[in-house]
């Protein structure tokens, strides 16, 4: 299998600044699009050690220009040795953000090319990112401080591009889903006339966990483009691009069918008629969101759970059975609809599964033993981690109840909402769940099984590189519910089917039941649905497999 190579930085520094280079054959992918010409103005804003600068002077003529921006200077030094070209370059050493007003001054720009730096929330420099975004709130946009640093550069990008320019960048599959590129989502197909979205089936870059896409935007309008298209294409790896046929490949979207009503783009790389018929059903009156019947709320946050989720024989030996919770913190331990005592007695053979709950208790009451551990926990430094350290007693985890249910929130096949029959509690990797008065639990969890759902998930969660679905709480909220006509399944089959590991006879009979019966979808419809479950689903699980 055919690999790009990538530049290294230190992994400390990459991880801060977000660098991870583009391979040279796909920079050049892109600069051979972006660059029609030869006379356009090109400009690279985060250029690193200068991929893209070398293979954009290989395109341009002496009538065209480079302006490369660089936060390193010693990565900037390297990019000015990269390549020769007849055009006039420009070098810009800093911030890109800082440096905006100069860049802009160069500009509008006819092709911008690069790869934004992927640079998390937590290390985007925070005078930096208020910058970043007085620039964004200038422009109309309302950034949230969860962003991430590429967001911004895209959105600051597209500003930038001349009328009839094109944009070419390599970004985090998060564009996609995550809720802080809504904005983006929603004002990209109406700044540019056509949008082109590449996706892979493998990583690009074999160094990190980071699934990417390549955004291909094209003929800048200073009005919205009620006409634009929008295409995607899904190629195997970057080899595999670079021996497609774009126009011949790519599938065309109506791009307000995908942007209303903050909708996320993972619906693209379903087939449209698939797509019509998932939106039209879970837009439907009698299909309503669980929201309606139930409250999702995270698990328990410990804040070290190695040292608050003990075994059952832990809590006997430092004597805190009196004041622990039965806790279960794996999802493969949820199976089925039930989460029952007997499934509990099984999971605390091999796991953690005694959630120590101090809160409320005296200190007199400690026995020796608790006293010893928690001294232990402060040698380990468990009192400094921060979510302990803001506690009055850095040992009293907050939130801690016994929810109605549990609700999957990483998800390797398909989400489960599951009836807590055990009197037990659940950490962060689970969510939990609280079912509103008058719902029946039971019929609600079974109902939760469905293809339709399942598809939804896909569509409204996220997904990473690792090939995991993940749901947080107001995501779950959103999925459609069947409850409605939940009445009629046969909620003991579904269970004994899902013990048995035969999802797929469980959704046969729910299928029938909610959506043929309930819903009075065909029998084409239904399958079409569940074709969409299994696109979306193998597309993620396979970038888990490539990872590997």
């Amino acid at each position: 299998m055919a690999k790009f190579k990538t530049n290294k930085l230190d992994p400390t520094l990459q991880k801060l600044r977000g660098g991870y280079y583009t391979p040279l054959p796909l920079a050049d992918f892109l600069a051979s699009w972006a660059i029609r010409t030869g006379a356009e103005s090109v400009l690279e804003p985060s250029c690193g050690d200068g991929n893209f600068i070398e293979v954009a002077a290989k395109h341009l003529t002496v009538h065209g220009s480079i302006t490369g921006v660089e936060l390193l200077e010693q990565e900037l030094e390297r990019a000015k040795n990269r390549g020769s070209t007849e055009a006039k370059t420009r070098w810009i050493q800093g911030d890109f953000f800082e440096r905006f007003d100069e860049v802009r001054a160069a500009g509008p720009y006819d092709a911008i090319l690069g790869n934004p730096p992927f640079i998390r929330f937590q290390h985007f420099d925070a005078e930096v990112r208020d910058r970043a975004f007085g620039y964004l709130k200038s422009f109309g946009y309302h950034p949230t401080k969860l962003a991430n640093a590429w967001c911004a550069f895209v959105q600051l990008c597209a500003e930038l591009v001349a009328p009839g320019g094109r944009m070419a960048l390599v970004l985090p599959a998060e564009l996609l889903q995550v809720g802080y590129a809504r904005e983006l989502r929603e004002k990209l197909p109406h700044m540019f006339r056509d949008i082109l979205l590449v996706a892979f089936d493998e990583l690009v870059f074999p160094d990190i966990q980071q699934e990417v896409v390549l955004l291909l935007a094209e003929d800048r309008t200073e009005r919205a483009a009620r006409n634009g298209t929008f295409h995607t294409v899904q190629v195997r790896n970057g080899a595999d691009l670079l021996r497609s046929n774009l126009l011949q490949d790519k599938v065309g979207h109506l791009p307000a069918r995908h942007t209303r009503s903050g909708m996320k783009w993972t619906s693209l790389f379903l087939d449209p008629a698939t797509f019509d018929i998932l939106d039209e059903v879970q837009r439907q009156p009698n299909v309503r969101p669980l929201s309606d019947f139930a409250e999702v709320d995270v698990g328990v946050v410990t804040g070290r759970n190695s040292f608050f989720v003990v075994t059952k024989e832990q809590a006997d030996q430092i004597g805190v059975n009196g004041f622990a919770l039965p806790t279960v913190g794996r999802t493969s331990a949820l199976k089925s609809i039930y989460f029952n005592e007997a499934d509990l007695d099984n999971y605390q053979i091999k796991n953690p599964s005694r959630l120590i709950n101090l809160r409320g208790v005296h200190p007199d009451r400690f026995s020796p033993e608790l006293r010893t551990y928690l001294d232990a926990g402060e040698a380990e430094g468990v009192h400094k981690g921060y979510k302990c350290s803001v506690r009055p007693r850095w040992y009293d985890v907050p939130s801690i109840y016994v929810p109605d249910a549990f609700m999957f929130r990483q998800i390797h096949n398909a989400p489960f909402l599951v009836a807590n029959c055990a009197n037990a509690t659940a950490t962060d990797t689970i969510h939990r769940v609280r079912i509103r008065s008058g719902i029946d639990r039971d019929r609600l969890c079974a109902s939760s099984i469905n293809s339709l759902s399942f598809a939804w998930a896909e569509v409204c969660g996220r997904s990473y590189g690792g090939g995991v679905l993940e749901l947080e709480p107001r995501e779950a909220e959103e999925l459609p519910s069947l409850y409605d006509f939940s009445h009629k399944l046969d909620v003991a089959y579904i269970d004994a089917s899902l013990r048995s590991g035969d999802l797929k006879k469980a959704l046969q009979h729910s299928d029938q039941v909610l959506l043929r019966d309930g819903l009075g979808l065909s029998g084409t419809d239904v399958a079409r649905i569940s074709a969409g479950w299994d696109t979306l689903r193998n597309r993620r699980q396979g970038r888990r497999r490539t990872a590997d």
